[in-house]
């Protein structure tokens, strides 16, 4: 049985999260709205592909090397690179970085929204894994993303990304800064993934996209170096966008270590 000074405030409590939940749920529609103008209004170029020549996905996860045209690249970079302020999280021994949620770059950083809703993405995606995918709802920060590593020992740690979905659930990043400051060169922080007792590490230089199954590959970035920045525009894609009240919950949780306390109205 609850303490009696919980069930005071029970009901208060309720009505908060109410209002909260339905308050969020009218932003969503809002920025649906905004989303389909960015979508017919942001125009992007990329380069044609031969879907005969993509990479095997066999091991649930591929790079590809200068995906974008330069024109197209350099704008996501410059609205990478606007957003001087970011959400930081520290977990001792596992995570510190910054993080631009999906709500926000709707309203700061429109090329990388239609960059994310792209047919090409969308279509490359689809035939490198070999299933129609699609963009995970509107109310998941991490659907579109952007993770800054700019502080020293900015990493994460070992992990799978949980997939909250019913369907396969894809990871898709693409590094728009990745270097060192004043040296020309990439920054210290690497993409390892565990394959076969192996540790492998795999480049991320800016414009390459990786594609992976985050729930079936384990992998880490190390630490990051004085003097380095690394972004990355995060996207996630899936087979099947429903998803049961316990992952969806699930889910929750997880964004608040990304995103603080709101995420639980998601």
């Amino acid at each position: 049985m609850l303490p009696r000074e919980i069930l005071f405030f029970l009901p208060a409590i309720i009505i908060i999260y109410i209002y909260l939940k339905i308050s969020k749920i009218r932003k969503y529609k809002h920025l649906e709205e905004i989303r389909k103008d960015i979508i017919n209004n942001c125009k992007l170029d990329f380069s044609p592909y031969n879907p005969g020549s993509l990479p095997s996905f066999t091991d649930r996860i591929v790079t590809i090397p200068n995906l974008l045209p330069e024109k197209t690249f350099s704008k996501l970079r410059a609205s990478a690179l606007r957003h001087l302020s970011t959400e930081r999280s520290y977990f001792p021994g596992h995570k510190k970085g910054g993080t631009v949620s999906y709500e926000e770059l709707h309203i700061t950083a429109p090329d990388i929204i239609a960059f994310y809703h792209s047919r090409y993405m969308q279509k490359l995606c689809s035939f490198i894994v070999g299933e129609q995918v699609i963009p995970t709802p509107i109310n998941d920060q991490s659907s579109c993303s952007l993770l800054f590593y700019d502080k020293p020992k900015d990493h994460i740690g070992w992990h799978y990304d949980y997939n909250f979905y019913n369907g396969r659930h894809f990871t898709v990043l693409l590094p728009v800064v990745n270097e060192h400051r004043t040296e020309k060169r990439l920054s210290s922080a690497n993409l390892v993934v565990r394959r076969d007792n192996q540790e492998i590490t795999l480049p991320t230089p800016p414009n390459a996209l990786i594609l992976f199954e985050g729930a079936c590959v384990y992998h880490k970035v190390t630490p990051l170096a004085a003097d380095e920045i690394r972004i990355i525009i995060s996207m996630t894609y899936c087979t099947e966008p429903k998803s049961s009240v316990l992952k969806s919950s699930l889910r929750r949780a997880k964004d608040m270590a990304y995103f603080g306390i709101r995420a639980l109205w998601t």
